[in-house]
């Protein structure tokens, strides 16, 4: 009787191998999928920094901040630039005030919407807020001061 040489692998050599890279996957994906959804929220960050010191340029000039982000110069809709957040001015203190030296605003706060297909589902820190006096503030289930880090 000859004997085989079989070279190869068997059927359940190569289950036990699918089977191994399912469950490393399944552990795998969630972690990474948060590891990007947080390097997105810098996306948001650096935009609500830029759109404050764009406010306070604006009130050094008016002596007033802008009430409408129109009056810093940014038509339309203003996104950040990965495109996952949209910018909105959504508070100005006093309600009503224009912007200008004569009807001066004195306060603001400044949010960002989370609006892309990955950060639209993020529950852990949700929409970003910035006001005039530096208070960050997030909408999701984290505290502002493990968002904003």
């Amino acid at each position: 009787m000859k004997n085989k040489n079989n070279k190869g692998f068997s059927l359940i050599e190569v289950m036990i191998v699918v089977a191994i890279f399912g469950i490393i996957t399944a552990v795998a994906t969630p972690s990474y999928m948060e590891y990007v959804r947080k390097g997105k929220r810098a996306d948001a960050k650096v935009e609500l920094l830029r759109l404050s010191q764009m406010q306070e340029s604006f009130f050094v000039q008016n002596l007033s901040y802008a009430s409408t982000l129109a009056q810093l110069g940014l038509a339309g809709t203003v996104t950040s630039e990965q495109d996952e957040y949209t910018m909105s001015l959504s508070t100005v203190v006093p309600a009503g005030c224009g912007g200008t030296s004569a009807s001066p605003c004195t306060g603001y706060t400044l949010t960002a919407q989370a609006t892309g297909s990955s950060q639209s589902n993020d529950g852990q820190c949700g929409n970003f807020t910035l006001s005039n006096t530096g208070v960050k503030g997030v909408t999701g289930a984290h505290t502002a001061k493990d968002c904003w880090k």
